[in-house]
């Protein structure tokens, strides 16, 4: 079993994280692979007596920092510790990944290079909240920010999974996170996907809607909520772990009675905080990619890293919750919307992504060598001069357009104002001295907000080239 851990990743890092993965590899015989910068991590390993332990160092030059945006952080950064890290799963080199560092570059990172499991279109965060019983499951716990009914669906079959084997529960209760009991509460988008699954009885336990105060009353056993909310309860949750322990510290730090009390309760306490550290359980495994990702808490210290190591390990588990995950959302996908076909949806701009991160350097070279009369730059901006050829038919196109468009407003109706801006754009993109990223000659296609790439359509092009009137150059 070998582990690839984001060393550059987390508030504490990399003093934090090598330690961490000193105390794994030295207590539970695990080998950790410390992705980062090769230098920095020596310097820390050589504090540690780390001579025999199964630890070694992959060089990784780039950090993406906490501020980073995760969609720039993946395309500008392809050698940052998360990507080389990821990378090293997915080619085999090792059994899962993780991190302490930006959640929502991991989460990035993870399905452009992993890939997300079948039927399941956003992956999310499962973490482990304290009860009065024992624990639950919060999913999502950061990774989606906003949601639809059927991301929460999937949430819950991945969630209910997951607890089954973890914690051997035939049926886990589930519940949606809202602001009251009653069914008619919530958001359209909770109310939405409830009404889903209710229709799922078969494959999950749907209890209906819990509030806040439930998560720690053990009413269910998985709370499902979109991300934004889910991380929000969670570190409110951490917030008051931390102000009961420190009351606690105040009560028996006081008279010599409540020293002797707390001689008496010592015990009971340990327990108590144990239960509420969050560095006692690790990371949170991401589920609903195509391999092991753990995303640890970015203030995690050496324990906690230690942990979400161990939690790792764990691989053949999470395989296991993979397969079953797919085999129900297989059965269920008549509930909500097919899985989108290639090229569209949040699959296929992960594609493009992926597409655009590896062709960005040989296109770049390919328009320089088969440019025949490269333009210097006209300023820092990158603008290039057009050669003269091209200004004046350029120019010569500019003054077409602008007595048609002159024309056409005195004797077309409001209707035609669509067709009049598409000819201008097909107009200046012609002129263009420049080949478009995606290598497609300019005029060859239409671009959509979608970013997808259609033909143009005959019936637009024939009725705009109809409409136009003839005139002179």
């Amino acid at each position: 079993m070998k582990i690839a851990l984001d060393a550059m990743g987390g508030d504490l890092a990399p003093k934090a994280t090598v330690e961490g993965a000193v105390l794994a590899a030295r207590d539970f015989g695990i080998e950790v692979v410390l992705v980062g910068d090769g230098e920095i991590l020596a310097r820390e390993l050589a504090d540690h007596e780390s001579a025999n332990l199964p630890i070694r160092i992959e060089h990784a030059p780039e950090v993406v920092l906490m501020d980073d945006s995760p969609l720039e952080s993946v395309l500008s950064k392809p050698r940052s510790s998360i990507h080389v890290g990821l990378d090293l799963v997915k080619r085999g080199d090792a059994s899962a990944f993780v991190s302490a560092g930006n959640s929502g570059a991991v989460m990035t990172a993870s399905m452009m290079i992993l890939g997300n499991l079948t039927y399941v279109d956003r992956p999310a965060i499962a973490a482990l909240v304290p009860t009065s019983e024992g624990f639950s499951l919060l999913i999502d716990a950061g990774a989606n920010t906003e949601v639809k009914p059927i991301n929460l669906v999937q949430f819950a079959v991945m969630g209910s999974v997951y607890w089954r084997y973890v914690r051997n529960v035939s049926r886990p209760r589930v519940g949606i996170l809202s602001n009251g009991e009653e069914s008619s509460k919530g958001t359209d988008i909770t109310r939405a996907a409830a009404a889903m699954l209710e229709q799922m009885s078969t494959y999950v336990h749907y209890v209906g809607y819990v509030e806040g105060r439930d998560i720690n009353r053990a009413k269910v056993d998985v709370v499902v909520t979109d991300g934004f909310t889910g991380n929000v309860a969670l570190k409110t949750m951490e917030g008051f772990g931390s102000f009961l322990l420190g009351s606690l510290r105040g009560v028996f730090a006081g008279s010599w009675r409540a020293r002797l009390a707390y001689l008496l309760v010592r015990k009971n306490l340990a327990a108590v905080r144990e239960r509420i550290d969050p560095s006692e359980y690790g990371g949170a495994p991401l589920l609903g990619v195509s391999g092991v990702s753990i995303i640890a808490h970015g203030s995690s210290n050496p324990r906690a890293i230690r942990n979400a190591i161990r939690a790792a390990a764990n691989e053949p588990l999470v395989h296991r919750v993979n397969a079953e995950i797919l085999e129900i959302l297989a059965k269920i996908q008549p509930v909500g919307p097919a899985k989108p076909a290639a090229g569209k949806g949040i699959r296929g701009l992960f594609g493009k992504m992926r597409e655009r991160l590896h062709r960005r350097d040989k296109e770049a070279e390919t328009v320089k060598r088969d440019d025949p009369n490269p333009a210097p730059d006209r300023d820092a901006g990158g603008v290039r001069e057009r050669s003269s050829e091209r200004g004046t038919d350029h120019q010569d196109d500019a003054a077409k357009i602008e007595r048609a468009d002159y024309e056409s407003t005195h004797s077309r109706s409001p209707d035609s104002d669509s067709r009049k801006n598409e000819a201008r754009v097909q107009s200046a993109d012609g002129g263009a001295a420049s080949t478009p990223w995606n290598g497609t000659a300019p005029g060859a296609d239409k671009t959509h907000k979608s970013g997808e790439l259609h033909p143009p359509d005959e019936s637009d092009t024939g009725a705009h080239s109809a409409d136009r009137p003839k005139t002179d150059s």
